[in-house]
């Protein structure tokens, strides 16, 4: 029952408070009593309008520098390029295309980004570096974000981050090429002695094959050749030469050379051109500027004007607020005594 009584009271005192005699809102009057208590309101303003300038006075200042990458140009990757033609000289098939390197370099760029993003970001202290693509859904082009107290710190660190990557991607093709070049120089040499071996053998069995064709020479009375053309002579029909001809064939064959196809040569081009090949992956880049790191003019936060903005808005707010709440006040005390 005397929650009831509360209730009904409480209302009735907003009604007399802010309402006319036809239980209407009377706007003119909440108006008048807020123009009566505009020194409150203005000193509640002025308040906040103190608090705001300290808060933008102590406030860590947030600025933003952005870069936008994208794949690396034909001429940032010619040098690898070339280096992968040596290496695939024998085998021009299988040698990634210009547009082909070109992709693998960025994206191995962009996995690196997005790793050293994450990393930052769980430090003791994270630091703000932010990989996003520009078009949403497409890995390419790339924005590059980093966060910092100052523009000029902003715009330095995502310039040192985007070269960090850049030089770790082409520090690992670097190294992987010449491990490629390291075990393709061993792949030629031990095909070149294979061949020379491979000859030797040849050279070795044409002798056995001549001495032979001697003995059944001799034994056959065969001095000499019996034949007007010995183009087609199988190492079984050989002692139709006659033995003149075979002693000569084999007192020669140890001086000829060796008996050596196209493609010892070939193996051998492709070791010497390995061999003379200077890597230089000095102008080798994983990306290409669209846009570089820029100096921020307009910092994140704090935002003076909206901060000051705010702060008015507030102030006026809460300072109506205490106008009204006390006005409401006076008329319950003024009430009292009667209730």
């Amino acid at each position: 029952m005397n929650q009831e009584n509360k209730t009904t009271t409480d209302q009735s005192l907003l009604r007399q408070t802010f309402y006319n005699n036809d239980d209407e809102l009377d706007l003119l009057d909440v108006m008048a009593q807020l123009w009566g208590g505009k020194k409150s309101i203005i000193a509640t303003v002025i308040l906040f309008l103190l608090l705001a300038a300290v808060y933008i006075f102590f406030a860590k200042e947030k600025w933003t520098s952005e870069a936008i990458v994208t794949q690396p140009s034909a001429g940032q990757v010619a040098n690898y390029n070339a280096a992968l033609n040596v290496l695939y000289s024998q085998f021009p098939q299988d040698k990634p295309g210009v547009a082909e390197l070109q992709h693998q370099l960025f994206n191995r760029f962009s996995a690196s980004a997005y790793a050293l993003s994450g990393a930052l970001q769980n430090l003791d202290e994270p630091l703000d570096l932010k990989i996003s693509p520009v078009t949403a859904g497409q890995p390419d082009p790339l924005s590059v974000k980093f966060t910092a107290q100052t523009a000029q710190e902003a715009q330095a660190q995502v310039t040192h981050f985007i070269k960090l990557v850049n030089n770790e991607v082409v520090a690992d093709y670097g190294t992987d090429i010449k491990r490629n070049m390291a075990v393709k120089t061993r792949e030629l040499n031990d095909s070149l002695t294979s061949q020379l071996k491979v000859a030797e053998d040849k050279k070795q069995q044409r002798i056995e094959a001549l001495k032979q064709a001697l003995k059944v020479a001799e034994g056959s009375g065969i001095t000499t050749s019996q034949l007007t053309q010995a183009e087609f002579l199988s190492d079984d029909t050989l002692y139709l030469l006659g033995t003149k001809a075979l002693s000569s064939s084999i007192a020669n064959e140890a001086t000829r050379p060796l008996p050596l196809d196209d493609s010892y040569y070939a193996t051998q081009r492709a070791l010497r051109l390995i061999k003379d090949l200077k890597i230089q992956v000095d102008n080798l880049q994983s990306f290409r500027y669209i846009m570089e790191p820029d100096l921020p003019v307009r910092r994140d936060s704090p935002k003076r004007g909206l901060t000051l903005v705010l702060a008015v808005l507030l102030g006026g707010v809460v300072g109506s607020a205490v106008v009204l709440g006390r006005n409401m006040a006076s008329t319950y005390r003024q009430r009292k005594p009667s209730v």
